[in-house]
């Protein structure tokens, strides 16, 4: 299985980001002729953000009492917990009149994970079963201890970046209404690496990813501000399709001994690549106040809905558990600090 250079991309949204700015600056600079009656407005705006709707079903922990009329069979689900981490939002518009143009710019990168598991079979005829992608283990005795570990690396890496065109469709002394049309540019990585067997026999690597190259598709928004003395009251709602391949690859490896040092000796494979087509909705609503002429501090809520995402293969438990495609829709929602600077 192809793996990603992690820090490739962690840099790429930088990249993307300077780009998208380069291209605003550019595109403005042919109406600094009429700067006397234009602004540029800048904002950066760091949030607290949380990932919903992504915590996928990684291990299923079966408790059977054979003893017991009729037999017992207790099941645990464990899923992946997504991580709530900082995200980044960042804007850049010029205003003249009834136009605009503006580059707008979000970044999250976050991990999954869950608290390693073990256990053991404790009386006679009882058995505990570790279920995970397409691989069972089963514990007879206390001298078959199980164990479920999340490995490094599982991370969860979305951003966006947007370039745009903005007309004023309506407007008073107090209140306006903006239609945005322009391009966006996405991309979405996910990857998953755990472990599971019997302590120091044998157990399996579970190994699987989703990873797409750079995603353009069309873009549409209507942003709304009302305003009252200083203070500013903001909403943006914005609709894209973004459009690309996404490779799903996904690899377990059997092994013996342990999963520090293991000695594979069988491994399965599961490639796919197919096209898709992922809406993304946005949702902002921010309040500013005006602190300076210049200088603006506000509070906000940014959220971000990717719908049907294909995402990592091979960690659904059970039989044909490594053979599963899913789809997730991932809803992405932040608390935001923004600051504002108009010149």
């Amino acid at each position: 299985m192809t793996k990603t250079d992690p820090s490739a991309s962690r840099r790429t949204p930088r990249a993307a980001a300077g780009v998208a700015l380069a291209i605003a600056v550019a595109l403005a600079a042919g109406g600094a002729a009429g700067a006397d009656e234009g602004k540029w407005i800048l904002r950066i705006e760091p949030m607290l953000m949380d990932a919903y709707g992504h915590d996928q079903h990684v291990l299923t922990i079966h408790e059977i009492d054979r003893g017991a009329t009729p037999q017992v069979d207790t099941k645990t689900p464990v899923n992946l917990d997504t991580g709530a981490d900082v995200a980044y939002h960042a804007e850049f518009i010029y205003k003249w009149k009834q136009w605009g143009l503006g580059t707008d710019f979000f970044w999250f990168n976050t991990q999954q994970g869950r608290e390693s598991r073990s256990a053991a079979a404790g009386a006679p005829g009882d058995e505990v079963v570790f279920a995970v992608a397409d691989r069972s283990f089963t514990s007879t005795g206390p001298g078959e201890v199980l164990y479920f570990s999340i490995l490094g690396d599982t991370d969860l890496i979305a951003w966006t970046a947007d370039l745009y065109a903005m007309r004023t469709l309506a407007e008073t002394p107090e209140s306006a209404i903006h239609l945005r049309l322009g391009v966006r540019v996405a991309d979405f990585d996910n990857d998953f690496h755990a472990a599971a067997g019997i302590r120091d026999a044998f157990g399996s690597l579970v190994d699987a990813s989703s990873n797409y190259g750079l995603m353009p598709g069309p873009l549409v928004g209507l942003a709304g501000e009302v305003r009252r003395g200083k203070h500013l009251f903001e909403g943006y709602l914005a609709q894209s399709v973004v459009l690309a391949d996404a490779e799903l690859s996904g690899m377990t490896s059997d092994f013996t001994g342990s999963a520090e040092t293991p000695s594979v000796f069988n491994q399965e494979v599961f490639h796919k690549v197919q096209d898709v087509a992922i809406p993304i909705t946005d949702i902002r609503l921010r309040w500013t106040y005006g602190v300076t002429e210049r200088i603006s501090l506000g509070l906000g809520a940014h959220s971000s809905v990717w719908w049907d995402v294909p995402v990592p293969p091979g960690v659904i438990p059970g039989p044909g558990g490594n053979e599963a495609f899913l789809e997730n829709t991932i809803v992405y929602l932040g608390w935001l600090g923004s600051v504002g600077i108009t010149f």
